[in-house]
């Protein structure tokens, strides 16, 4: 039962992390929501809306290899969520790899039709 409840209250942290660097975001805080968003995935690298979150923020930031690499590693987490693909077809268009973005879009349209 414990160890349940630790792993209730970590998740609760880790809600409430993620919240604040949500936050950081819409209020226009980059450098610091980036910062946040490394301290979620520092306690759980398997958090995909982490890295969406990250990746956006670097698209803000004009950062986009590093958004494109972000957002690759939510893929990795979660490769059938369709808004990772468009993501990652969003940031591969504002690079000009027309031909990559076009096919991310088309892995989001088809996962998009399984739901």
């Amino acid at each position: 039962m414990n160890r349940l409840l630790d792993s209730l209250s970590q998740m609760s942290e880790l809600r409430s992390l993620y919240q604040d660097a949500f936050n950081l975001f819409v209020a226009g805080k980059y450098d610091e929501a980036v910062a946040a968003y490394q301290r979620v995935l520092a306690r759980d690298a398997r958090f995909p809306l982490a890295y969406q979150g990250l990746a956006e923020v670097y698209s803000r930031m004009n950062r986009l290899d590093d958004a494109v690499a972000t957002i690759r590693k939510a893929i990795e987490c979660d490769p059938e969520e369709a808004l990772f693909h468009t993501s990652l077809s969003r940031f591969l268009q504002r690079q000009g790899k027309i031909p990559e973005a076009e096919e991310a879009a088309a892995v989001a349209g088809r996962k998009n039709a399984h739901h």
